[in-house]
């Protein structure tokens, strides 16, 4: 299927949409298996989770410089080739690993499909967290679209900005990976809700800051730091509140919802741009900032986490 993909565009749009429920399908998984990992190594949930997140980012700061040289070495044909036989090795690494996951069910049975859910859709703790960080997801969207025409019209620049940037946020990421779990420490709410306010206040300064590359940078390396502070204390958050054979399902439901407000994080996005990139910053920054400092409160009385019981990947009940 990937030989025609560079010759006719449709076989593109229904590749890019296959590979978007099988990703959705794999980090459901991937969330489910983070828990016994933590358990098998020994760890702490923030700390696997932490681990998971520092490999993110060194493949966001190597992963383009790889596709680039491949695309200029072998075209781009080749490139999809040895992407796809990438995730081949992953399926052997995953198969040999040992990891195993056997199905967990409820005391009680329940007889259909949504019935399952209902438990998590009563929790008011998850549904709160799910809820609020929608929100975030949707004002990152907004500055997902806006990102490209800040280098081309605000700062009159090109592709070589583009990927220093990138490479820049990809940085604060690797350091805020590594800086994650003393950062969380115990107030997981806190360290949740809090970074996604950063996240904003770097956003604001790009908005209304005079444009000037070193503010970009600057912004983007300590809103890449917060967003990955904020992404292992939302899936820790996440694990911790539910039992185990809840795993899956919370990371399908976080996944639906977030993935619903990124889409109207992109519609809103479109009214800013081309002509005004910098307003998208300032119109993201608002709900992030309100929704951090509104989270912080809920989240300091809601989500704090007793280490004692919440090591190597166990479940505390609420």
């Amino acid at each position: 299927m990937l030989s025609p993909v560079p010759y006719y565009p449709a076989f593109t749009l229904v590749g890019a949409a296959l590979l978007s429920v099988l990703f959705t399908i794999t980090s459901a998984a991937s969330f489910a298996l983070i828990p016994i990992l933590a358990s098998a190594l020994g760890m702490t949930l923030a700390r696997a989770n932490s681990f998971l997140e520092m490999v993110r980012s060194l493949g966001m700061l190597a992963g383009p410089v790889a596709g680039g040289v491949l695309v200029g070495w072998m075209g781009s044909k080749n490139a999809l080739l040895i992407d796809a036989a990438s995730f081949v090795l992953l399926l052997l690494i995953v198969a040999m690993s040992g990891l195993r996951r056997a199905p967990q069910e409820h005391e009680t049975e329940k007889s259909t499909l949504l019935a399952d859910y209902r438990p998590l859709l009563g929790n008011r703790r998850v549904m709160v967290a799910t809820g609020a960080l929608s929100l975030e997801v949707f004002a990152t969207a907004i500055a997902d679209v806006a990102f490209v025409f800040l280098i081309i019209m605000s700062l009159k620049s090109g592709p070589a900005t583009f990927g220093v940037l990138t490479a820049l946020w990809a940085a604060g990421m690797l350091v805020g990976a590594a800086l994650a779990e003393r950062i969380i420490g115990r107030r997981i709410g806190l360290a949740a809700f809090g970074t996604a306010a950063i996240m904003g206040a770097t956003m604001l300064l790009i908005g209304l800051a005079p444009v000037s590359l070193v503010i970009v940078a600057i912004a983007f390396i300590v809103g890449g730091g917060a967003n990955s502070v904020h992404n292992v204390a939302v899936r820790t958050l996440l694990q911790s509140e539910c039992p185990p054979a809840d795993h899956g399902k919370v990371a399908a439901i976080y996944g639906a919802v977030t993935r619903t407000a990124a889409i109207g994080g992109y519609v809103v996005g479109g009214f800013f741009v081309p002509d005004d990139a910098p307003a998208a910053y300032v119109a993201q920054s608002a709900p992030s900032c309100d929704f951090g400092q509104v989270g912080e409160r809920f989240g300091n009385v809601a989500f704090g986490i007793d280490d004692g019981n919440h090591r190597r990947g166990q479940f505390a009940p609420s």
